[in-house]
C-alpha cells in the first residue's frame, strides 16, 4: 500500500506541476495580452489629447464669433430702427411740405383757371357775338 501512495503522490505531484505549467503560460499570454493593452491604451491616449485640446481651442473660437455676431447683430438692428425713424421722418416730412404747398397751388390755379375760362368766355363773347351764349 505504500507504493500505491507513493505512486499517487508522485501522479499528483506530475499533475501539479502539469497545472503549473499551464498557468505559468497562460500567466505569459496575459502579460502579453495587457502589455499590449497598455501600449494600445497609451497609443490612444496620446492620439486624444491633443485632438481635445484642438477641440478646445475650436470652441473658444466659436464662442468668441458667436459674440462677435451677437454684438453685430446689436449694432444692425439698431442700425435698421435708426434708418426706420429717418425714413418716417423723410415721410412726414414729405407729408407737411405736400399739404403746406399743394392748397396754395391748388386755389392759385382754381384762380389761375377761372381767369382763364372767363378771358375764354369774353373772347368767345367778342368773337362770336350772341352764339357763345347758346353754347353754354
Amino acid at each position: 500500500m505504500e507504493n500505491f501512495l507513493t505512486i499517487a503522490q508522485i501522479i499528483v505531484l506530475l499533475l501539479l506541476s502539469g497545472v503549473s505549467i499551464y498557468a505559468i503560460m497562460a500567466l505569459v499570454k496575459l502579460r502579453d495580452l495587457l502589455s499590449t493593452i497598455d501600449s494600445n491604451l497609451k497609443e490612444v491616449a496620446t492620439r486624444t489629447i491633443p485632438t481635445l485640446e484642438n477641440l478646445e481651442v475650436i470652441t473658444k473660437k466659436i464662442r468668441v464669433i458667436v459674440e462677435n455676431f451677437d454684438e453685430q447683430i446689436a449694432m444692425l438692428k439698431s442700425s435698421v430702427e435708426t434708418l426706420k425713424g429717418v425714413a418716417d421722418n423723410v415721410a412726414a416730412f414729405e407729408r407737411r411740405v405736400q399739404d403746406a404747398i399743394e392748397s396754395p397751388i391748388m386755389e392759385v390755379m382754381n384762380s389761375l383757371g377761372g381767369v382763364i375760362r372767363g378771358f375764354t368766355s369774353f373772347f368767345n363773347r367778342i368773337i362770336g357775338g350772341r352764339s357763345s351764349r347758346y353754347e353754354e
